[in-house]
């Protein structure tokens, strides 16, 4: 979760490499720091907080370096705090080393090392390895100290007895490295990487060493291996355009991330060129995967699958899946949803998948990301960068895509002809029902009676719950305010007795068959006293509502792609009411790449 970049070049390098880790703020991090080798002394610059204060200090120190590796850490282990921000320098003064992922036997080493730490964290623990075990060849050295770690890390590492080499580890965590005209660079992020003329997504147990003029990655026989070379397209990831946060602009990208979606994937051949029609005939059991919004996309991508297609689905928390003792039948599917492609748990469900033998599709955001190497199987949404850790445009990319690939299935099963385009068409109608500037006008409106609230609910049937789950969760993630989900009918099951005259209550109401059962709950909320916002596109008697919000007239099998949009623009405008940073909400992380 923690992002590392580290260049070694024939200029000096300090303001590339803060440019960097600048690049990896939308990670998420609490402090941060570089380490660099300046006249063959290893030296380190840190600060806690933003990466500006960071930057304060290096310019006071103004430092000149060929050589440098830096750090946004996120905590795990320890408080964020001086002590315990990245980088680490050995006692000998000889090693410097940074480190995303987390060791889970740390507490063991720690204890057979018998040493002096200074920090609270299990990062140090691979320095005093590193130090201890040094052999005069750092390469030989980190194979040996890998061995002795249990979880997951990139690690990178300079060190002033061979100050002319970068060194890099990967194990799980992600890790790319690159080649340009002024150096080589390592980074957590291949979005994150910047100019370069190609680059290497390392594998487990690589091993890299960056020089000047080249990189070489071996294995952890120590044997030179060849991976595929890979051209990074060009990213404006740092640009908000127009709007004052990135959240606020990547919602207003929405429709334009539908149609790139769309556009992607809106005939059956270009279905079959990615998924065979074998694999979905043999299909008899489908399992999505995911975690957080990713998980919601996918509780909804099980209904739309549901919609006349005699396959058994199921959803699983990707950081439950791992722990369960359940093996799939055959001729199960598993898909694997995941913006960044790189989030830890979907990662590790995705590899047992794999151990079962079982056929895996993966649906990220970001090619050439772990996920889509892993998964025999991969759709890309075309969102385009998100940089806000609460996602927003691609959940309903996810959603999209979704909707595709159901009518991919169908057509299919059912042989018939032209439901994929049928589907395409329909999602580029849907995009253009997006009225961006009258939602913002009505979420401003909502936003203003809520934001003060310290705790309120959101209920809905079918689709309706499910768009309630991730409504839920945008407005907890960036105002902090305690909202809760329920599904309507399990209202009268205990939450009710939460409703009092203080409690605002948002209540979907976009399926037809189900206004009769849904409408019996708004009344059950509005006669303790609850206020209630209703969302809906129907004409429903709303004189005891306290705010009622109407939808476009729209097919209500699309509808969680429009509503989804209004309330994230609420929670946005909630969190900026409440003088918060909605594109950086504490203790979250962008992409979740530990367990």
């Amino acid at each position: 979760m923690c992002g590392i970049f580290g260049m070694i070049g024939k200029s000096n390098v300090v303001p590339n490499v803060l440019g960097g880790i600048e690049g990896l703020e939308y990670r998420g991090y609490d402090s941060a720091g570089i380490g660099y080798i300046e006249k063959n002394k290893v030296k380190v610059i840190k600060q806690v907080g933003e990466i500006k204060n960071l930057k304060t200090e290096v310019g006071r120190v103004n430092p000149v370096s060929f050589n440098c590796v830096a750090h946004t850490r996120w905590a795990t282990h320890g408080k964020p705090n001086k002590t315990n921000a990245h980088p680490f320098v050995s006692t000998n003064k000889d090693f410097c080393l940074v480190h995303n992922g987390i060791i889970e036997n740390y507490a063991e080493l720690k204890k057979q090392l018998n040493c002096k730490f200074l920090s609270e964290t299990d990062s140090e623990v691979i320095l005093k390895l590193i130090e201890k075990y040094y052999c005069e060849n750092m390469l030989e050295t980190l194979v040996k100290v890998s061995k002795l770690l249990k979880g997951s890390y990139a690690l990178a590492i300079i060190s002033s007895k061979e100050p002319d080499k970068l060194f890099v580890s990967k194990m799980v965590s992600p890790c790319v490295v690159g080649i340009s005209a002024d150096g080589t660079k390592v980074c957590s992020d291949i979005n994150g990487i910047g100019k370069v003329d190609y680059s290497y997504v390392l594998e487990n147990n690589n091993f890299a060493v960056l020089t000047v003029d080249g990189i070489k990655i071996y294995n952890e026989k120590l044997e030179q291996v060849k991976l595929k070379k890979i051209k990074v397209e060009k990213s404006d990831i740092n640009n908000k355009g127009k709007f004052d946060y990135f959240m606020q602009k990547e919602i207003y990208e929405i429709p334009n991330s539908v149609n790139n979606t769309v556009n992607l994937y809106q005939t059956f051949e270009q279905f079959e060129k990615v998924l065979p029609k074998t694999i979905v005939k043999k299909t008899k059991n489908i399992i999505i995967v995911g975690c957080g919004t990713a998980y919601h996309a996918g509780l909804m991508g099980r209904k739309i699958f549901e919609q006349n297609l005699n396959i058994n689905i199921k959803n699983e928390l990707a950081s439950e899946f791992i722990y369960s003792k359940f093996v799939p039948p055959k001729n199960t599917l598993m898909i694997f949803v995941s913006q960044s492609g790189e989030t830890a748990d979907t990662l590790k469900a995705l590899k047992i998948a794999k151990q079962y033998g079982l056929k895996t599709i993966a649906i990220t955001n970001v090619k050439n990301s772990s996920i889509s190497f892993i998964a025999d199987y991969c759709f890309y949404t075309l969102a385009g960068a998100e940089v806000a850790v609460a996602s927003t445009k691609a959940y309903v990319s996810q959603l999209s895509m979704f909707y595709l690939l159901a009518s991919y299935f169908k057509e299919v099963i059912m042989d018939k002809i032209g439901l994929v385009e049928s589907t395409a068409n329909n999602l580029k109608n849907i995009s253009k029902q997006i009225n961006l500037t009258k939602f913002n006008i009505l979420a401003n409106n909502v936003a203003n009676d809520i934001y003060l609230s310290q705790s309120l609910y959101m209920i809905g049937r079918n689709f309706d719950y499910v768009t309630a789950l991730e409504s839920s969760l945008k407005l907890k993630e960036i105002s902090y305010i305690h909202s809760e989900a329920y599904a309507s009918g399990e209202l009268k099951h205990g939450t009710i007795s939460l409703i009092d005259n203080n409690t605002f209550v948002f209540a979907f109401l976009t399926e037809k068959d189900l206004l009769e059962k849904s409408l019996s709950n708004v009344n059950e909320v509005i006669s303790r006293g609850g206020k209630v916002i209703l969302l809906t596109q129907y004409n429903l008697k709303s004189d005891n509502v306290y705010k009622l919000i109407k939808l476009n007239n729209i097919d209500e099998f699309y509808m969680p792609i429009v509503v989804i949009v209004i309330m994230q623009l609420i929670a946005f405008h909630v969190s900026v009411l409440k003088k918060l940073n909605p594109d950086k909400p504490r203790s979250l992380a962008k992409s979740v790449t530990v367990e």
